[in-house]
């Protein structure tokens, strides 16, 4: 069990700041240069007086920079074939920063156009010139893709549709042309802030787009009794079998799963659970990771202070480790290894097959609350 400090800064607490400051970075130049070759990880966090940032570390915990941003952040993408990762704003935000996380270079501020906010999570193009970027359409009540090119500064070319309401998280297939989207179903509008309009009726989908054509490949729905089971967040196997984790808007007395296992055109597998692991997970998984190997899905928990794990081949669940707040997992390097982060500003290695734990740090850096996700990339 993690010890956790007393004070817990909750997410949706977060204070809004440090707008503008885009060139200001936690360490110097020589630091940062000196940290070129390792595995690092990206996330959103919240500083000790609430302004707003994004964090870079490497795998050891060492931080290597930490950039302001204008709001608070949510997901992060890393570009392929570039040293630039980008952060985008959390629902309903209008920005996303693009910056190489190993230079004092400033940032840029990409903007969602008018009539658009973004959901929080993108991905790039193989070749790391297209960024897809989940969007609101908000006053036609529908989701789309917005289309980026990041060679012309990331200027918006076009937009495919997402072919449900919410996209929230989308990954691309190793064929590099198949983007899977997670539709979480939930209409909102900005000038209703975050409330949801309509759980009476929201119809959640896993959509597989070609993003040559547009066109919709595939259109996963969930049993209609399950209608209000979010789809939310993913990762995908080197194979393409995708892990999914969802956000009951039900009824807070029902017990459903949360985790979700589907592959190309196969249907929808929902993994099976005893009773005391879902109560624990408390209707909420907050984020989804695979590990390097593709055989444990992490599904983190943080309402419920802790971070399940899934077997692909067995499709059942594994275990789970405690951390309060737990909400960040991104694989690290090795089969069943994940980085753990949590809004209390705990940041744990933890292998899921060996049970290995330590904890990391980095004590000269200024702590901080990490927020929902992270990333891991290598340079």
């Amino acid at each position: 069990m993690t010890v956790i400090e007393p004070k817990m800064i909750r997410r949706r607490h977060f204070l809004a700041g440090a707008a503008g400051l885009f060139a200001a970075w936690g360490l110097p130049w020589k630091a940062v240069e000196a940290a070129a070759g390792a595995r690092y990880f990206v996330s959103a966090c919240a500083g000790q007086d609430g302004e707003t940032l994004a964090r870079v570390v490497r795998e050891d915990g060492h931080v290597v920079a930490t950039l302001p941003l204008p709001g608070r952040g949510h997901g992060a993408a890393r570009r392929p074939g570039r040293r630039e990762a980008i952060v985008f704003a959390r629902r309903p935000g209008h920005f996303a920063v693009a910056f190489d996380p190993l230079s004092p270079e400033p940032a840029r501020r990409i903007a969602a156009p008018r009539g658009h906010h973004f959901y929080g999570h993108g991905v790039f193009s193989r070749d790391g010139r297209w960024l897809f970027a989940c969007e609101n359409d908000y006053d036609k009540a529908r989701g789309c893709i917005g289309v980026y090119d990041a060679e012309a500064g990331y200027r918006r070319e076009s937009e495919l549709e997402a072919y449900a309401i919410g996209p929230h998280e989308m990954l691309l297939l190793s064929d590099g042309r198949t983007l899977v989207v997670a539709n979480g179903g939930i209409l909102t509008h900005p000038d209703k802030g975050r409330k949801k309009l309509n759980i009476e009726t929201m119809r959640p989908s896993l959509a597989y787009i070609d993003t040559a054509s547009g066109d919709l490949l595939h259109d996963h729905r969930l049993a209609p009794d399950l209608h209000q089971l979010s789809i939310r967040h993913l990762a995908a196997t080197p194979g393409d079998e995708l892990g999914f984790v969802m956000q009951y808007e039900g009824p807070r007395n029902r017990l459903v799963p949360l985790v979700g296992l589907q592959r190309g055109e196969e249907e929808i597998f929902l993994p099976q659970a005893e009773t005391a692991v879902l109560r624990a997970m408390r209707q909420y998984c907050g984020s989804a990771a695979m590990d390097t190997s593709g055989q444990v899905l992490a599904a983190s928990a943080p309402r419920g202070g802790r971070v399940t794990f899934w077997s692909t081949a067995e499709r059942g669940y594994l275990g789970a480790f405690e951390l309060g707040d737990g909400c960040g997992v991104a694989a690290s390097g090795e089969p069943g290894g994940f980085l753990l982060s949590s809004g209390y500003g705990k940041l744990v290695h933890h292998n899921a097959l060996s049970g290995e734990t330590r904890a990391l740090g980095d004590p000269a850096a200024a702590p901080v609350h990490w927020d929902n996700h992270m990333v891991t990339f290598t340079l």
